[in-house]
């Protein structure tokens, strides 16, 4: 087995690592799901889809009305909201208040809500006098004459002009065959989802930022003061290396991995007076530099997350725990001696 100090404090700080980005991923995820963030930005990817440009069109917002009050989504949406017609899922809620908007849409809910609408819009567009109607419904009417009857025809009249030529050009794109245009507009809706989803996850890593700031800095988890003392304190090391053993084998859940780092003997937490040690306040420039620079170190790491540094424990663990192989001899073989 490998005995080396710089091994061990390597686990040490790695240990501190997935416990401290266990708690700021358990505070992240606890704020998105209260305030709906799921939903808020499927929300936006809905009107970006649905109004065919980067800005939200008016054309747009009355189709995503529209499909949230459909009943396939209306299942979808938290009950007592449901049954609400005036609920308006384009306007946009206090930050602190969740919406009432699903957080997910299956792709075939999605082309199964669309294909309905575009055929209530065709019975709605072909009752209306073509002379009196108004510039959505002229052009819905002049799409139709175009289009042949069927599912054409009906994507056709769908008065939101951009979605109606998206649909209309996937359509034709797959041959005009109904099964393949419901798989191409199963994987537009796809893709448009991918999009979404990276834009909340830049979202989340944005505030996982601002936690992990917040926690470290509350906590004054200064990843080269704790390496000072892991390194200069056998015992601290020693207890850091077993806790972290047990965690990398498995022996320890998630609230006994915090507990059991509250119970190691770390440098957290401040003394509101000025000196060298670990937890107090640093009392010449070069030491703030150094107080900053650890604090940043803690930061970038929780932002790597806890599966990461988990990955990285339990590699560290088994390269400890094999030892150092046997030295090769270089003695040479006897030869066995030769029968008379």
């Amino acid at each position: 087995m490998f005995d080396f100090p710089a091994l061990d404090v390597a686990i040490g700080l790695v240990f501190v690592y997935i416990v401290l980005a266990l708690v700021c991923s358990t505070i992240n995820e606890s704020i998105s799901t209260a305030v709906g963030l799921r939903a808020r930005y499927l929300q936006v990817g809905l009107l970006n889809l649905l109004s065919g440009s980067a800005t939200a069109t008016d054309a747009g917002k009355e189709t995503v009305k529209d499909f949230y009050r459909h009943p396939l989504v209306q299942g979808l949406i938290k009950p007592g909201h449901g049954a609400d017609q005036s609920f308006d899922p384009t306007s946009v809620t206090k930050w602190w208040r969740k919406p009432p908007y699903p957080s997910y849409v299956p792709s075939r809910t999605f082309i199964t809500a669309v294909m309905d609408l575009a055929r209530d819009a065709e019975s709605k567009v072909a009752k209306v006098d073509k002379e009196k109607a108004d510039a959505q419904v002229k052009a819905a009417h002049a799409r139709m004459e175009k289009a042949e009857e069927g599912v054409e025809r009906s994507l056709a009249a769908i008065p939101n002009a951009q979605l109606s030529e998206a649909l209309l050009a996937l359509f034709r794109a797959s041959g005009k065959n109904v099964a393949q245009f419901q798989l191409a507009t199963e994987q537009w809706f796809d893709d448009s989802m991918q999009r979404v989803s990276g834009w909340y996850k830049r979202k989340v890593h944005l505030i996982l930022f601002v936690i992990a700031t917040v926690v470290v800095v509350l906590l004054n988890a200064d990843s080269l003061s704790a390496g000072r003392v892991l390194w200069r304190d056998d015992a601290v090391r020693a207890a850091v290396v077993k806790k972290a053993e047990a965690a990398a084998n498995g022996k320890l859940d998630q609230v006994e991995v915090e507990n059991a780092v509250k119970q190691l003997d770390l440098p957290l937490g401040w003394q509101l007076s000025f000196g060298d040690a670990p937890t107090e306040l640093p009392n010449d420039a070069l030491a703030w530099l150094a107080k900053l620079a650890g604090l940043a170190l803690t930061i970038g790491a929780i932002l790597l997350g806890a599966p990461f540094w988990f990955d990285l424990l339990s590699k560290i663990v088994r390269v400890r725990g094999t030892g150092a192989p046997p030295p090769a001899t270089t003695a040479p073989v006897e030869a066995s001696p030769k029968k008379r």
